[in-house]
């Protein structure tokens, strides 16, 4: 634990019986990068099924109603970066602060490829169709949805090698390096005329369709934040105290992570519908060969000087290609584990 107490003394020069104020600023920071227990909320749900992570954001008139199933389009999202933000207020003063932690994924064999997570995406593809079907839920072979004018014709144009955004950086592959139907975004379902030739499209193949997002994480990161004021009275003073306290954590571990991004579901009658997965889904751990903290990956000179966020050691996650490729193939298993169970709620 570092301590780094200032102190400004405003009663300077002040005459006798005035009364003026101090101000004394403590600021505590505790780093709790590589400690293995946390309490993060997802792991108090413990009691919770996968499947009840979902939500369907609608009357369900196909998801709890399914008998077949295309996967017109999977997108995963893999993250190689990810960071944590947030800002505390004390109500009683408010007094605020801000902090910020950020964990890297390093493969000590080589960087993750493109092809390495293709393979991951393509085996998850196979997953869910070998899943479903074993439900009772029939697929539609990838061919027959690759032949259709709707699919060859309705590519989003968007960036398929994947974005950065808030210090999160990740790579984004689609399953069959298949077109990208739907994007998400702002507008979460299908605007009338495409969704005229989606319901076509279903028509087809003989069966509602979907399209899935899916955001990969490699962590669990938690920063927080824990504010406290204090006043006490001199005779020709006002003493005002103010300790910050930050605290971080990192846990490596891979699991499907809770997004805004909803998947869409659609049928041949006009019908569409949203998922959302409302929490982080259990989470595959023991991958990581070594986590330590890398100081030189932290903001310095100016944007340190400036920035409101403190900013605490980033982390680094250490594994190799394959077991983070084993580790990712597992915690997207779970994803289509818990779809299934989620379908047959309404069953």
């Amino acid at each position: 634990m570092n301590r780094n107490k200032e102190t400004s003394n405003l009663a300077n020069g002040a005459k006798p019986k005035s009364h003026t104020s101090r101000i004394t600023n403590t600021i505590i920071m505790k780093h709790l990068t590589l400690i293995t227990v946390l309490a993060f909320a997802s792991q108090l749900s413990f009691a919770q099924s996968d499947g009840e992570k979902f939500q369907i954001l609608s009357k369900s008139k196909i998801i709890s109603k399914l008998s077949k199933l295309a996967l017109a389009q999977i997108t995963v999202n893999y993250k190689i970066t990810t960071e944590e933000r947030v800002i505390g207020k004390e109500k009683r003063s408010g007094s605020v602060a801000g902090a910020k932690i950020t964990a890297y994924l390093q493969t000590t064999d080589g960087d993750l490829t493109e092809s390495d997570l293709q393979e991951v995406t393509d085996y998850f593809y196979s997953y869910f169709q070998k899943k479903l079907k074993a439900s009772g839920i029939d697929t539609v072979g990838w061919s027959r949805i690759a032949a259709t004018d709707f699919y060859k014709s309705n590519q989003v144009d968007e960036e398929k090698g994947g974005g950065e955004r808030a210090g999160n950086v990740w790579v984004t592959r689609s399953a069959r390096n298949g077109n990208t139907i739907y994007g998400g975004g702002l507008t979460p379902v299908f605007p009338f005329l495409k969704l005229k030739r989606a319901s076509k499209f279903s028509d087809e193949i003989g069966a509602p369709a979907a399209s899935f997002l899916i955001t990969v994480d490699f962590a669990d990161v938690m920063v927080n934040v824990d504010i406290k004021t204090g006043t006490s009275e001199g005779l020709y003073y006002t003493n005002k105290t103010k300790i910050t306290k930050f605290k971080s954590a990192v846990r490596p571990e891979v699991k499907v992570v809770a997004t805004n991004q909803f998947s869409l579901f659609w049928n041949d009658k006009m019908h569409q519908e949203n998922l959302l997965l409302k929490e982080d889904l259990a989470s595959v751990g023991g991958y990581s060969d070594n986590i330590s903290e890398d100081a030189s990956k932290a903001r310095s000179g100016l944007a340190k000087a400036f920035a409101f966020r403190k900013e605490m050691a980033p982390v680094v996650i250490e594994t190799t290609r394959e077991k983070y490729k084993t580790a990712a193939k597992k915690a997207l298993e779970k994803y289509a584990d818990a779809f299934v169970e989620k379908a047959k709620e309404g069953k």
